[in-house]
């Protein structure tokens, strides 16, 4: 727990809005849970996290699946489109929005290591290798979806999904119309 409320705490510290934001919330407790591990931190006057107690009662709940945290390394605004919230909804979503914005400053991390210029040169190697790990899983999903349309249909073409729609609407229509009619038809029998 304490290892994630510094991990946490040291991201809070390369962006200092984010602090400003969590302030207010002092003294909630939330539950973070990236299935299968799950950790209760408690919200400081500075706007930073401490481990929260054993027995402390979470506020809030903020669960990811493997596959939401491992999105949430790549693309965290998509990430917390699925994530749970539940509890006090205003501090999940307060708390969900702020870490999905921070951002991480590996170069500076880096450079305390092995010094300015060869930090640069990494971070600089790392978005060139993650830019390209996009471009090519863009086109691989490309050429599934392109063989899943063509070659062999598991997925439908937006006309064919309309033709379809508009089949369904008409064959809706005609139903009622039948309804009607037999309805009609009792009618004058009856």
């Amino acid at each position: 727990m304490k290892l994630t409320a510094d991990a946490l705490n040291h991201l809070l510290s390369q962006n200092s809005w984010a602090k400003e934001k969590l302030q207010p919330l002092a003294g909630k407790t939330i539950l973070l849970a990236v299935s299968p591990v799950q950790t209760k931190l408690t919200l400081l006057g500075d706007g930073t996290f401490a481990a929260a107690s054993g027995d402390a009662t979470a506020d809030a709940e903020i669960r990811l699946g493997v596959g939401a945290a491992l999105r949430m390394l790549v693309d965290p605004a998509s990430a917390m489109g699925l994530a749970s919230l539940s509890g006090d909804m205003e501090l999940a979503s307060t708390i969900g929005k702020v870490l999905q914005n921070l951002r991480w400053d590996t170069e500076e991390d880096i450079s305390r290591i092995v010094g300015d210029i060869p930090a640069h040169e990494l971070s600089r190697a790392s978005r060139r290798i993650r830019q390209e790990i996009g471009r090519q899983a863009s086109s691989v999903a490309g050429m599934f979806a392109e063989y899943w349309l063509e070659e062999d249909p598991l997925i439908a073409k937006k006309p064919h999904l309309d033709r379809f729609a508009r089949e369904v609407d008409t064959l809706r229509e005609d139903a009622e119309r039948l309804e009607k009619r037999l309805a009609r038809l009792e009618q004058s029998r009856g």
